[in-house]
């Protein structure tokens, strides 16, 4: 009888272990760490119970005589109320097209930012299974913030039963200002920021039931690049075992610069803000302290003046510098050169149909150009059709002959290539839509194609792509645009669940099926290391990526996305004054393309 009543009393605390860390918060939003407690708050979400823990530091606050260094971990607390929001690190919102929706949905929350916002959101749903997914959103690594509602993640919560977190780190000038690796301002101190939020969530995600042996991380654009670059980063290697790589990776033309440029950039910044004392021999100590001393809105103007005036379209003045002693301890492109990166990882990889068109009202937008856009009229109106004559084509395309030596040839080849790579029934939508075509292959899809060639040929784990060909009906720009660039992170957060009425009324149900299955994906590859059971291996043979489109069209794969496009780019890149490159582009442009 003894021996019953003890395998009974076992088997029960078994189970109740197997299910523990489901239960673990389910009754209180109050959690012990190592650091001390934190008070969240309780929300019901689709009849789920999710508990929010907002604006939990990880961070001592990077201020005063802190500010452009490295980031420290935070000092112990008693009782932290987790309440609010992280705050947006300190940046400039975006006005350029004020109470446009599609403009103003990346905004920071009543466009307030600090430079105390080294914080993080975290989402706990009653049940789970212990999974995590690390979110570190995107914006040119000159602006966004974790607490968009856009990146709201009760929602991913609460239907698929993970935990989710949304990492802070500083921007512009403030994370990435450089004066040298031996100096207090190394550079790359917003993705140190990034690796000490990681290091925080792998020390105490457990006092929220969460496993640190099943950390995700996913991000799209400069978030995407900042996620491969942990991939680079020894000392962040502990802590994930899968990465999403949404539209960016640190090969991107937009995501690094070199020492010396980012040197020149940041004395530049100095200058304007008389903290040189001597330009032939600064003091660089000093230099430092009258920058820590400077109010942030002179810094920040400082640098939009940087950009404004020294910068190509689509580069941005602070981003991350290709080679420190710190964090990536080594440079970058010859780390990837030699697959000097982690091995031991999987990877969910794709891109966006149209990763052009977002940039083009922004970046191309004049009378010689085209592409202007009048938000205080329908996005469809004729007037927003951006409708493009040959010479505004051309001289669209001329704006990035820089990126290419400003080669004559170049430029002719393109102006030919692009112009029938794209299938729609007149000129002017040819021309529209190849200059956008041209956008999205140089600054994303190409460097997203051949970072995954490497990664599939390289990792230990394996490589699955998608191809995201879906139009939001809540997208606010013209339908012209298509897919565009940001345009999947909606289904991935559920907002279709959450803002249904922002939806065409027609296509709410539809809009629902396709966020929860793209949630699945996503999820399933945070639980299992893969998509969906058959979804296809990617390979550098065959490239086969899974069409995302809809929720009712059977399984479609795409192989070799953009290939071609790529493969000429590539060419124009090597090839600059090798005449047989136009005689290859004649005798490709006639096939038909992805």
């Amino acid at each position: 009888m003894l021996l019953v009543y003890t395998v009974v009393v076992f088997t029960c605390w078994f189970l109740n272990c197997i299910h523990c860390r489901s239960i673990h918060h389910g009754s209180s939003s109050l959690v012990h760490t190592r650091l001390g407690d934190i008070q969240g708050i309780r929300k019901k979400v689709d009849d789920t119970i999710v508990n929010a823990y907002l604006g939990v530091p990880f961070a001592k606050p990077p201020l005063k005589s802190k500010r452009f260094l490295l980031p420290e971990m935070v000092e112990p607390w008693k009782l932290w109320m987790a309440t609010s929001p992280s705050p947006s690190c300190y940046s400039t919102p975006d006005s350029v097209f004020p109470n446009f929706p599609g403009a103003e949905m990346w905004n920071p929350p009543n466009k307030t930012t600090s430079e105390d916002c080294l914080r993080l959101n975290i989402w706990v749903p009653r049940i789970h299974d212990g999974n995590v997914m690390v979110w570190i959103y995107g914006g040119g690594f000159f602006s966004g913030s974790p607490s968009l509602d856009l990146y709201d993640g009760s929602t991913l919560a609460a239907r698929k039963h993970v935990i989710v977190v949304n990492i802070n780190y500083r921007l512009g000038p403030f994370g990435f200002l450089y004066f040298g690796p031996d100096t207090d301002v190394p550079g790359n101190v917003g993705l140190a920021d990034q690796q000490l939020a990681l290091r925080w969530i792998y020390e105490n995600i457990d006092s929220f039931g969460g496993d640190n042996t099943k950390i995700t991380l996913f991000g799209e654009s400069a978030g995407a690049a900042s996620v491969t670059s942990h991939l680079f980063a020894p000392d962040s290697f502990p802590y994930f075992q899968n990465i999403i790589i949404m539209s960016g990776t640190m090969i991107n033309p937009w995501a690094t610069k070199g020492t010396d440029m980012m040197l020149e950039i940041s004395m530049r910044l100095a200058t304007e803000l008389d903290c040189i004392d001597d330009a032939k021999d600064p003091n660089m100590k000093t230099v430092i302290k009258c920058l820590q001393e400077r109010e942030n809105h002179m810094i920040q103007q400082a640098a939009e003046n940087i950009s404004a005036f020294y910068m190509l379209p689509m580069t941005f003045p602070f981003v991350p510098v290709s080679e420190d002693k710190h964090f990536l301890k080594g440079n970058l492109f010859t780390k990837f050169q030699k697959r000097d990166f982690k091995k031991d990882v999987n990877v969910f990889v794709g891109t966006m149909k149209d990763e052009g068109t977002y940039w083009l009202p922004y970046y191309v937008a004049s009378k010689d150009t085209g592409f202007k856009f009048n938000h205080t009229i329908s996005a469809d109106d004729p007037a927003n059709a951006a409708y493009t004559n040959q010479d505004q084509y051309e001289n669209a395309l001329k704006l990035f002959s820089p990126y290419f030596g400003n080669s004559l040839l170049v430029e002719q080849a393109f102006f030919n290539f692009y112009k029938q790579i794209i299938n729609n029934k007149n000129d002017t939508e040819k021309r529209r839509d190849g200059v956008a075509r041209f956008l999205g292959d140089f600054f994303f899809t190409c460097a997203v194609l051949e970072f995954a060639d490497t990664l599939a040929e390289n990792i230990d784990g394996s490589t699955y792509m998608y191809y995201f060909t879906k139009r939001s009906s809540a997208n606010s720009w013209p339908k012209w645009m298509g897919a565009m660039h940001g345009y999947e992170i909606e289904y991935v957060f559920g907002q279709p669940f959450r803002r249904s009425t922002e939806y065409a009324p027609s296509l709410q149900d539809e809009e629902m099926k396709f966020s929860d299955k793209v949630m699945d994906y996503w999820t399933n590859f945070a639980k299992k290391s893969k998509p969906d059971d058959d979804w296809p291996m990617y390979n550098t043979i065959s490239r086969e990526a899974v069409i995302l489109a809809d929720s009712s069209s059977g399984r479609r794969v795409a192989k070799d996305v953009h290939g071609l496009s790529c493969r000429i780019l590539d060419e124009a890149e090597e090839t600059l004054t090798n005449g047989q490159f136009l005689v290859h582009l004649s005798l490709t442009v006639s096939r038909k393309f992805t």
